[in-house]
């Protein structure tokens, strides 16, 4: 049944459309990009987006006209189309000049915001407890310090929970970063109790600390849910930047700690402090996948695989969770997979 935002004229959403339906109602831009058919004329290919998901817009014979209404962020109100599909998603598609005459912006006033910022379906407290009782359990008083100079910060907090994994292709919705983090931490635990000779204490930290770049990295719209690459970003990239931070924090926590000196437990000294930030630089890896280095530790190792685990998991279920528009065992093609999914039980999955 279709839910209904009377602020934004939000009817429908996406992941109550099916093929066939009509479609009257608003959705964000996330992306537009021009392309070219096979008829030689120039397209518009445009995502959009509200809460529930994304589905793809084709506007065939474009003009080349620049248009406001063609602008990432914008709130358009659609009408005059039917849900069709194409190799097995959803889609909606019309001719440019209709597109200018049936559509209109939506004024910032009547926006709903809330009805366009996709978000984490998952519970944020219990995943928040979940790195709370991880923090709990770790018995290195210098790694438990510096875990919890971040998770008990409000501020970063506040951040933490709503931030996006990423711009686009794994977690890109708000609450995404604290959904991965808390998937690779749970994978890195499970990892941590299947083999011998693994600091747990580490494998923790680096769970929890691997993407603590992003703040820094991505640049996020709260309001209308966009993501893109902050100047920081691409000047260095979350590896960077949260090597350097958590390096910049150990150093600050020696500096400042009230108990220097009369500690009982050994402090961060410099092996201490390169096997923290080793987690950080090669969890991608590869150097053909961003890392500066490759794992050269049983930690790092187990960091690489869950991080790119929750990841590619994810992509999977993004596709799975789209509403169906072919019988079960049917193929469906995803973009960020590069590949097509297919699923037997498909017809089970709720969007």
């Amino acid at each position: 049944m279709s839910q209904m935002s009377a602020a934004s004229g939000k009817t429908q959403f996406i992941s109550d459309l099916r093929v066939g339906d009509p479609v009257n109602t608003v959705f964000a831009v996330v992306d537009v990009q021009q392309r070219q058919g096979k008829n030689g004329q120039p397209y518009l290919d445009v995502r959009l987006a509200d809460r529930t998901g994304e589905i793809n817009l084709k506007l065939w014979n474009y003009s080349g006209a620049a248009d406001q209404r063609m602008t990432q962020g914008s709130v358009i109100q659609l009408a005059g189309l039917t849900v069709s599909e194409f190799s097995g998603r959803l889609q909606l598609a019309m001719d440019w000049s209709s597109f200018l005459r049936l559509s209109s912006i939506v004024p910032d006033d009547q926006i709903s915001h809330g009805d366009f910022a996709p978000a984490t379906d998952k519970d944020t407290d219990l995943m928040w407890a979940v790195i709370e009782r991880a923090i709990r359990s770790v018995e290195k008083r210098p790694v438990r310090c510096l875990l919890e100079s971040y998770f008990q910060d409000p501020e970063f907090a506040a951040s933490f929970k709503c931030w996006p994994a990423a711009v686009r292709h794994h977690h890109a919705y708000c609450g995404g970063l604290l959904e991965h983090t808390v998937g690779v931490l749970q994978l890195c635990m499970l990892a941590a109790s299947q083999y011998d000779n693994v600091d747990r204490d580490f494998v923790i930290a680096g769970a929890l600390l691997h993407d603590v770049g992003k703040l820094l990295s991505h640049a996020y719209d709260r309001t209308k849910g966009i993501t893109g690459m902050s100047l920081e970003g691409i000047a260095a990239d979350h590896i960077v930047l949260g090597a350097e931070q958590v390096n910049n924090k150990i150093q600050r926590l020696i500096d400042a700690c009230p108990d220097r000196g009369t500690c009982g437990d050994p402090c961060w000294d410099r092996r201490m402090a390169l096997y923290m930030s080793h987690l950080i630089v090669s969890h991608h890896g590869t150097r053909e996948w961003g890392s500066p280095v490759e794992p050269a530790t049983i930690e790092a190792c187990i960091l690489h695989f869950a991080d790119n685990m929750d990841a590619q998991v994810n992509k999977f279920e993004r596709v799975l969770k789209e509403p169906v528009v072919q019988n079960e065992g049917d193929f469906r093609w995803s973009d960020s997979l590069g590949r097509s999914v297919w699923s037997l039980l498909r017809h089970t999955v709720k969007p």
